[in-house]
């Protein structure tokens, strides 16, 4: 084995790339195929998050024509020419990356805005918070692609030795890029962590708010990407080995863009679950033993609260449920509505020691 071969990075690279992208397209297949054709309730997050996978399908495709052309060997075996297809191949990649990990926070939100129903500061915070996150991506770009005059000075290095270019210091763009991923790793972190705040004060079991809390907050793996992602910037600066210094840049990038998208189908795909479990994915026993319509991702039952007095008894009984109040001639899979089942009993004896009279009230 040659010492080149030795030194070769693309291989693992391509190899952890695919075997998770490969993995997140099946999520998305099955999502889509849910929200589509299972519940046909498709809504905005599915389709932003179909444009997320193809982003992500983008970036990981340029990642691997650069990788058959010399990406993750040490620049020193490539000729110049292939270095600088390399790095402009790169230099796109890092725009589609940037976009392929800020996109799918849009569908993360709209997903929650829509199940939670958050109140209107909330939802005016959570899409502030995403305008904030895609200006500082929208700037890392712009600073990406201007910072030589004339731009493609950025990946023909040789003008700038020759004097026919001028390049602003990379480590501002390093920097931003930084500020980039950190706040990208908040805002996955706040994402992720914003529903079990309200799910949390759901009455239902422990175990089932923990779980749906779980399925809901897998976008901080997300933001650890994000923050080990950042660690790799610094190596943008190389000038000497740059075909081989960034190549985990690349993958990391692409890591993340996929633990977002896979964090946001995963609370979907309970229609699945419930069909290969069980073998009927939209029937359960109802009142009675007859077979209602099962209409949730996520079905809970609250507290049952009884109050008992000479003249009345009232059962109260709570269900949190993952539907859509906004779709009522649709499947109501989407948002999360209280419905209250309350039975009113009440015995009355008139003074002639008649036989008791009882009678009950249903009110769904």
């Amino acid at each position: 084995m040659s010492l080149m071969d030795c030194h070769n990075k693309g291989p693992g690279i391509l190899a952890v790339i695919w075997s998770l992208t490969g993995v997140t397209t099946i999520f998305v297949a099955i999502r889509i195929y849910i929200r589509f054709f299972m519940i046909r309730n498709a809504g905005t997050d599915d389709y932003i998050m179909l444009g997320s996978l193809f982003l992500t399908l983008s970036n990981a495709g340029m990642t691997t024509a650069n990788v058959r052309m010399g990406y993750g060997k040490h620049q020193k075996y490539l000729e110049e020419s292939t270095v600088e297809r390399i790095i402009l191949i790169n230099t796109i990649s890092f725009a589609v990356g940037i976009a392929s990990f800020t996109v799918p926070k849009f569908a993360v939100t709209s997903l929650l805005t829509r199940i939670l129903i958050p109140s209107r500061a909330q939802r005016i915070w959570l899409w502030s918070l995403l305008g904030i996150t895609a200006a500082v991506s929208l700037t890392c770009i712009f600073v990406l692609f201007n910072q030589c005059d004339p731009p493609r000075a950025a990946w023909e290095r040789r003008l700038a030795r020759e004097g026919q270019a001028k390049c602003h210091d990379m480590w501002i763009l390093i920097k931003i890029a930084i500020l980039n991923a950190v706040l990208s790793a908040f805002v996955d972190f706040y994402l992720a962590i914003y529903p079990s705040t309200v799910l949390m004060k759901l009455h239902m079991p422990l175990g089932k708010r923990l779980a749906l809390c779980a399925a809901l907050g897998m976008g901080t793996v997300a933001a650890a990407m994000a923050i080990v992602k950042s660690t790799e910037f610094p190596d943008m600066a190389s000038q000497d080995d740059f075909t081989y210094d960034t190549a985990e840049l690349v993958m990391w990038t692409i890591v993340e863009s996929n633990v977002i998208i896979l964090a946001s189908c995963i609370p979907t795909l309970q229609p699945i679950l419930d069909l290969t479990l069980r073998g009927a994915p939209f029937r359960t026993r109802g009142p009675q033993g007859k077979e209602t319509n099962y209409n949730s991702a996520f079905h809970f039952t609250g507290v049952k609260t009884n109050r008992r007095s000479d003249r009345s008894a009232t059962h109260l009984e709570s269900q949190e449920s993952i539907l859509d109040e906004h779709q009522k001639n649709s499947h109501p899979l989407g948002a999360i509505i209280r419905t209250d089942d309350v039975s009113v009993e009440y015995n009355s004896r008139s003074t002639q020691n008649l036989p008791d009279r009882h009678t009950t009230w249903h009110i769904g």
